[in-house]
């Protein structure tokens, strides 16, 4: 047996059925598209940050982060030590440690640095690298570009003399003294 359906003539007319149809229809188009629209948004963010994600896991972190300080006299003239030395190409002459320094940030508007570098001209010399190792003065110097050979020269460590200025392991808050002659 079909049911039909049928209306009530006294409270709804077909034109009133057909328009709440047709709206009902036009609200579930509206809202189908507002989920695709907010499906689509979402992937695409999903997306970028995965990219980001992995762009950041591609770049070692920094595991080593130490300080000495370096003074410098020249022929009993006290000389600042540079900033810049293993960023500014110009003061970055050796880059044989570079995959061990910190990679660019474009994000952070960062660029390459080797794992031996100055920020400033106080002497600070930043130790950071993706890996734990001895790093010595003579790579410092290295990096510099500072050549020291055929000079004269007395190194102290902490107010102690040392004697191997090249392969000196540089350590955190040491107080390393060059007086070249």
């Amino acid at each position: 047996m079909k049911q039909e359906l049928t209306y009530d003539d006294s409270s709804i007319n077909k034109h009133e059925i057909h328009i709440r149809i047709r709206n009902i229809s036009y609200r579930n188009v509206i809202l189908m598209l507002s989920l695709i629209l907010i499906i689509v948004i979402g992937y695409i963010g999903h997306e970028e940050l995965d990219a980001a994600q992995s762009d950041n896991m591609n770049v070692n972190p920094i595991i080593m982060h130490i300080h000495p300080q370096l003074s410098l006299l020249v022929n009993g003239t006290s000389f600042s030590v540079p900033a810049q030395i293993g960023i500014d190409p110009s003061l970055w002459k050796d880059h044989s440690l570079d995959e061990f320094g910190m990679q660019s940030m474009l994000e952070m508007d960062m660029s390459d640095m080797s794992p031996l570098y100055t920020h400033d001209n106080s002497g600070i010399v930043h130790v950071e690298s993706t890996i734990n190792r001895n790093y010595t003065l003579g790579e410092f110097l290295n990096i510099w570009g500072l050549n020291v050979d055929g000079k004269t020269i007395k190194m102290t460590v902490n107010g102690k003399p040392v004697a191997d200025l090249r392969d000196h392991i540089l350590r955190d808050g040491e107080q390393i003294k060059l007086e070249v002659q």
